[in-house]
């Protein structure tokens, strides 16, 4: 419910900035207290609220995975599956989907149709050992793009989406 009047700020910035995208995610951890049908229900309200503004702005808003519950494959389809609006769009992100333990290839193959924007980020051994599979996001690349162990599935999502020509 907080992110709500943060997104739809957002919203408004980016339209007075000429920016044609706001990324959106949830927490890092599940709401303690809530089950997942109760989360699940609040971010069907979520996007409802915020849709209303993107399109009365002409603004994408773009589901990233980041937590919980967008780095979980099914549950980001029933997630961008909610409404049926142009501007409900995922932000893939390389270096989320393989830190949470997914594979980033299949999970841009599974939602390809959605993508308007993507975060390359790669990853360094040493945090991929120590944090693959029990965290679901990082800020930024800790090495240089090609030089972690998601450099083969960076170099793969790239070569995906020129073979599909996304002109993101």
């Amino acid at each position: 419910y907080r992110g709500v009047q943060y997104t739809i700020r957002s919203i408004q910035f980016a339209k007075a900035l000429g920016a044609r995208f706001v990324d959106t995610t949830d927490g890092a951890r599940k709401p303690e207290g809530y089950t997942d049908k109760e989360v699940m229900a609040l971010i069907r309200q979520y996007y409802r609220v915020v849709l209303e503004w993107a399109e009365r702005y002409d603004i994408i808003i773009n589901v990233e995975p980041h937590g919980p519950y967008t780095t979980n494959p099914d549950t980001m389809e029933e997630i961008l599956s909610m409404f049926d609006s142009p501007y409900l769009k995922l932000n893939m992100d390389t270096g989320n989907t393989f830190i949470s333990g997914n594979d980033p290839v299949a999970y841009l193959k599974r939602f390809r149709n959605k993508v308007s924007h993507c975060h390359i980020k790669d990853v360094s051994e040493s945090l991929a050992k120590a944090v693959r599979g029990e965290e679901t996001g990082i800020a930024t690349s800790v090495v240089s793009i090609g030089e972690g162990v998601n450099a083969d599935n960076i170099a793969r999502s790239i070569a995906f989406l020129k073979e599909t020509r996304w002109e993101g």
